[in-house]
């Protein structure tokens, strides 16, 4: 019983120590400088790392992305030359004469469609046929799945097609697929790169034989024309898009969670480490030689209250965040949103304009919570340094010397008192630390490395 109250007080004096270095930084400091105790940190690292997990937990049931097959790393995928996508695709097979070859002069300059396009020629013909059988991915169209198929073309023949039909095959094989006349979306626009919006899943398609629409694996186009003709036909970024999920429905809410709690405490771990190296290193060019790094170390780790606060904060301010739908070519949200696709695509323009108004409160609250987290550790640190720099060197023990003169001992106790840094010095090594420290932070998440 006893060993348990005992227990129970020194985890009480450790909560206090946390607690104080919010409501009393400057005694509670100086405690820690000559005190540390790593028990404390813990602490202190498990409930940022807690509220972090609840706020990306929040804001992952919140967030949609639009998801595509091919996926937006290879959007491309589904019109290269014989491109075999994976070990069980094929390549484009076409009528007899034609002439398949991958255009790298003509393409939409598009971040996402690749840097070229696929062009079909076939001259003097009255028709055009090219069928990919195989994708190598199966797209799922049913009713929870995707919603179009989305395809720039451009048509350098000097007349309309008479006739257009798209077919897209299912698993089941070439003889059960789905068909749909497109010929109105083919008569315009000619010699221009026209992008093709084709819903799917819907009941305008004529089915033939047994398809099923979550199960699409292979497409046809087939064009006819009025009088045989120089047929040129330009393909590029032909995909399967309109399925949104979060990303707990893409990895599965055990997984998210942990590669959450990956992530948080290693840039926890480096913030603190980053932190003290940096701190150690100002305070010694400041000529304060009683530093001592594993009281330092300490130090700065209680420092780290100031992303507990932040993280309640941003748990709180991710209440002012709406259901949002990112469109394909927005995955990294409006904050790190590239201008170069909004002016390539008008309606990713629309898009973009849209969520940037419906997340302008949350957007403007995350900027505010971000300063005051920096300004409060700034302030933190500050205290740290001052208390870590006013600590009495220790005489050792064991040394010849260790009986001084009173003349001697006055002497280094004066050395000490002028080796405690001023509020100005601390608050310097404060300012330098706190932004020496984030650019490493941001350089190390821009090299992956996060």
């Amino acid at each position: 019983m006893g060993t348990l109250l005992l227990c129970m007080e020194f985890i009480a004096l450790v909560i206090k120590d946390i607690f104080g270095v919010v409501y009393a930084p400057h005694k509670t400091f100086k405690k820690i400088a000559t005190n540390p105790k790593y028990l404390a940190i813990v602490i202190i690292l498990a409930l940022f790392v807690s509220l972090q997990i609840v706020y990306n937990y929040d804001y992952s049931l919140k967030v949609y992305y639009e998801q595509t097959v091919p996926p937006i790393g290879r959007l491309n995928g589904l019109d290269q030359l014989n491109h075999f996508v994976s070990a069980n695709s094929t390549h484009w097979i076409t009528t007899s004469d034609t002439s398949v070859n991958v255009n790298s002069q003509d393409y939409i300059n598009q971040t996402f469609y690749g840097n070229n396009s696929l062009q079909f020629v076939h001259s003097s013909s009255k028709s055009l046929l090219a069928s990919l059988e195989q994708f190598g991915y199966t797209a799922d169209c049913g009713a929870d799945g995707f919603t179009t198929l989305s395809m720039s073309i451009k048509q350098l023949s000097s007349v309309a097609p008479s006739t257009g039909v798209l077919t897209l095959y299912t698993a089941n094989g070439t003889s059960n697929y789905f068909s749909l006349d497109i010929t109105s979306m083919l008569t315009t626009n000619l010699g221009q790169w026209s992008n093709l919006t084709i819903p799917v899943g819907t009941s305008e398609w004529q089915s033939i034989g047994a398809p099923v629409w979550s199960e699409v694996t292979g497409m046809q186009l087939n064009l006819t024309y009025p009088e045989s003709s120089n047929i040129n036909i330009l393909l590029q970024g032909v995909f399967f898009r309109g399925q949104y999920k979060t990303q707990i429905d893409a990895f599965g809410t055990g997984t998210l969670i942990g590669l959450v709690t990956y992530s948080i405490i290693l840039q926890a771990l480096a913030q603190w480490i980053l932190l003290s190296i940096v701190a150690y290193i100002l305070i010694k060019a400041l000529k304060a030689p009683n530093v001592v790094w594993r009281n330092l170390f300490a130090s700065i780790g209680f420092t780290l209250m100031a992303l507990v606060i932040a993280s309640l904060c941003y748990c709180l301010v991710s209440l002012t965040l709406p259901t949002v739908y990112y469109p394909y070519d927005l995955p990294y949200g409006v904050i790190n949103y590239q201008a170069l696709i909004s002016a390539t695509s008008p309606a990713t323009q629309v898009a973009y304009e849209s969520i940037a108004q419906e997340t302008s409160t949350y957007i403007t609250l995350n900027i505010v919570v971000n300063i005051v987290q920096y300004v409060l550790q700034g302030i933190l640190i500050t205290f740290a340094v001052k208390a870590i720099s006013s600590i009495p060197a220790i005489k050792n023990p064991l040394s010849s010397d260790a009986e001084t003169s009173a003349a001697d001992t006055f002497e280094t106790q004066n050395k000490i008192a002028t080796s405690e840094l001023s509020y100005i010095k601390s608050i310097i090594v404060a300012v330098i630390t706190v932004i020496l420290a984030t650019f490493i932070m941001i350089f190390c998440q821009w090299l992956g490395i996060f």
